[in-house]
């Protein structure tokens, strides 16, 4: 079974391990200063006056690599400082899934003439916020992240993460088209109805904070931003909120309702548990390489907001609860993630002593399925060989 925590058995190493990795490789935002104060070397520069790479340099050394404010070629992949990510690269490019692959032939009779006002209303609000917010999570990782990496395997994983937020984005069309729903009126419901559009907001105000041009990850203040923004994209918005938002639709999905919309969220919610895995241990990094304190309000104040917005979708989307299915059910299932993400983190729980209130989430989210190639492929999609979700 898929391990939430740990998707691809990575974090294995003992604290003192991860520890000694920081002592061996120590970098502070003053250290990578220091280093650009320095003057250029007259000898053997790397490229010439036209940008053309020069001949005879040595290999980049793993130890001079780091995350962010690396000083060495971001064009040489080997050898890995981190490789780690080189095996979620790996790993995310064993599964490959397109929404053609699955039937939404039932979905379709389901949603005229088996789901009740208050299903089909959580069912078109969850796809209106879905598409909008999968389009903000492509854009964090591709314009505001991925250039301000300088090891080149973070970056490799990072657009293919970039290629499944797409392949997402495309999947809650292929239902809305399907279903027939009125395209224009959901797209944009997030700019029509508050307690999306508050989602939506908060998750801008991260995005565009460090989408600036002139942004300096070398100075103090724009570095911790930088890691709020990423520890919030992360551990929040694709490792809370996207994690919740497909619980309604399986909600269905356990009754034998919209189960092709269902599937295609089970392949979605795996590819999201690897980015927030990723992010989350990206997050980390650079922070023990950086020696970034994050000031406790700042991560008190997130929580409290994003426990806020989340509280307000649920009473609206699930303004009148569904068969097995409530408002409350889906609070009390953010606060219970959230402290599995907090906890990841190496942070406080915001939420302490909450229970797990989805006890079949994740039992769901694995589900396994004999194939018919009459109904729909099989749900364990892998390509080039096995693929251990253990």
């Amino acid at each position: 079974m898929l391990n939430w925590d740990d998707p691809l058995g990575l974090n294995t190493k003992p604290a003192t391990q991860v520890e000694e990795e920081k002592t061996v490789h120590p970098q502070t935002v003053e250290q990578t200063l220091d280093a650009l104060n320095q003057p250029e070397p007259t000898t053997a520069p790397l490229a010439d006056s036209a940008g053309a790479p020069v001949l005879g340099q040595p290999p980049v050394r793993v130890e001079d690599k780091r995350v962010i404010n690396g000083l060495t070629d971001v064009n040489q992949l080997a050898p890995f400082r981190y490789p780690w990510a080189w095996e979620f690269f790996l790993n995310a490019n064993k599964n490959h899934w397109t929404p053609l692959d699955i039937n939404m032939a039932q979905d379709v009779q389901d949603y005229q003439h088996k789901l009740t006002t208050e299903e089909r209303h959580v069912y078109e609000n969850v796809l209106s916020y879905l598409t909008t917010s999968d389009i903000l999570a492509m854009r964090n990782i591709g314009l505001a992240v991925m250039e301000k990496m300088t090891a080149p395997e973070l970056q490799i994983y990072q657009a293919r993460q970039v290629f499944e937020e797409a392949m997402h984005t495309w999947t809650y069309q292929h239902c809305i088209e399907t279903i027939g729903l009125d395209q224009s009126e959901i797209y944009n419901r997030y700019r029509v109805v508050p307690e999306i559009n508050q989602k939506i907001q908060i998750a801008n105000r991260r995005l565009n904070s460090v989408l600036r041009p002139d942004i300096d990850l070398n100075d103090r203040d724009e570095l911790n931003n930088f890691v709020l923004s990423y520890l919030f994209f992360a551990g929040v918005f694709e490792g809370c909120w996207f994690y919740n938002g497909f619980s309604p639709i399986f909600s269905l999905q356990r009754r034998g309702l919209m189960k092709g919309t269902a599937e295609q969220f089970q392949y979605i919610m795996r590819d999201e548990v690897l980015h927030a895995s990723f992010g989350i241990r990206v997050v980390k990094q650079i922070i023990l390489e950086n020696d970034v304190t994050l000031d406790p309000k700042d991560i008190r104040d997130m929580w409290d907001e994003c426990e806020a917005a989340e509280v307000d979708y649920a009473n609206y989307i699930l303004r009148d609860p569904i068969l097995g299915y409530s408002a409350e059910d889906h609070i009390n299932q953010f606060r219970f993630v959230a402290n599995r993400r907090a906890r990841q983190l190496n942070l406080d729980e915001p939420f302490p002593g909450v229970e797990c209130t989805l006890t079949w989430l994740d039992e769901q989210a694995n589900i396994r399925k004999e194939k018919n190639f009459f109904e729909t492929r099989v749900t364990e999609y892998q390509t080039g060989g096995g693929l251990s979700w253990d």
